[in-house]
């Protein structure tokens, strides 16, 4: 073997190969990176939306079994006046008194407690109060449920072949002696729950009342 041959096998990469191979280098970790990027993101968009679907499977639950425990019980305002024991109102705020308080310590006191569904924005909250008939200044206890950017609606009717209403009664005034059936009229049978929840539309569930005397 030559001088000229034994120089030739052992040189190195040229200039130009040294950059292809980078090139070719930089292009794979280019592929790799966005590849790495789009997987990461469909992950979190995978847990965004299964959050979302755990917030609005409790969303419906916890209204379930709210509706569940319904009972026919007026109550009173912090003045004085009478609420019917089922009320919806023009703004789609929905309340009504429900059994089923718990009482762990077993104290001598009643298991209804008052509860009320507002929009708050896109966010559905939950109110309630433990002491039916309110005190001047008493707060209620609220919480957002379920997810947010939602639009939701009520429906109600007073049984299968009744009319479909947006409001519930006729009127929401405090009883006197010429409105006082309003406070004893109770609720309807069928209560229709719309909702408007991105990405996957109207979802829409339907709840049958329990009936029970008044109390």
């Amino acid at each position: 073997m030559t001088a000229f041959s034994r120089r030739a096998s052992s040189r190195g990469f040229t200039l130009i190969e040294l950059l292809v191979s980078m090139a070719i280098l930089a292009i794979i970790s280019l592929g790799a990176y966005s590849f790495l990027s789009s997987t990461s993101a469909t992950a979190l968009r995978v847990q965004e939306r299964q959050a979302k679907l755990l917030a609005l499977a409790r969303l419906q639950g916890v209204i379930a079994q709210d509706l569940s425990q319904w009972v026919n019980r007026p109550i009173r305002d912090e003045l004085g006046d009478a609420l019917p024991p089922f009320v919806l109102e023009p703004d789609g705020s929905l309340e009504f008194t429900r059994r089923g308080l718990s009482n762990p310590l077993d104290k001598a006191r009643s298991d209804l407690l008052r509860v009320r569904y507002e929009m708050r924005g896109k966010r559905l909250w939950r109110l309630t109060w433990n002491t039916l008939d309110r005190l001047p200044g008493q707060k209620p206890l609220a919480a957002p449920l379920g997810p947010k950017d939602v639009t939701l609606r009520w429906r109600v009717q007073a049984g299968p072949s009744a009319p479909v209403l947006s409001l519930w009664p006729a009127t929401t005034a405090g009883a006197n002696a010429s409105n006082r059936n309003v406070v004893t009229e109770g609720a309807p049978e069928v209560v229709d729950l719309q909702l408007q929840v991105a990405p996957w539309g109207e979802i829409r569930r339907v709840f049958l009342l329990p009936s029970y005397d008044a109390l």
